[in-house]
């Protein structure tokens, strides 16, 4: 599997998440922010605070070690789970 952390996505795109690292605070903490392996992120923006992201539909802003934790695979890519429960998110035509 090609999985990489958040962290290491460029702003604009849109990933799946394949997995979460992290101890059971910080898995308990992602899942309660809905973000469910299965599950397609946009990453919004990338700062030295952290990282901003869209995840059914609300925004999120991770601190860059618990984006870390997330780890992720192209949103178009056959591996990891699949969520149908949540609708790709789609970019925005300026």
């Amino acid at each position: 599997m090609t999985q990489k952390p958040l962290t290491e996505y460029p702003e604009g795109a849109v990933v799946r998440i394949a997995d979460i690292n992290g101890g059971q605070r910080a898995r308990a903490r992602m899942l309660a922010m809905g973000m469910t392996p299965g599950c397609p992120v946009e990453v919004l923006s990338d700062g030295p605070s952290g990282r901003r992201v869209r995840v059914r539909g609300s925004e999120v802003v991770l601190c860059c070690g618990l984006a870390g934790k997330i780890m992720a695979v192209d949103n178009d890519s056959d591996e990891g789970p699949h969520c149908n429960c949540c609708p790709a998110p789609t970019r925005k035509v300026s």
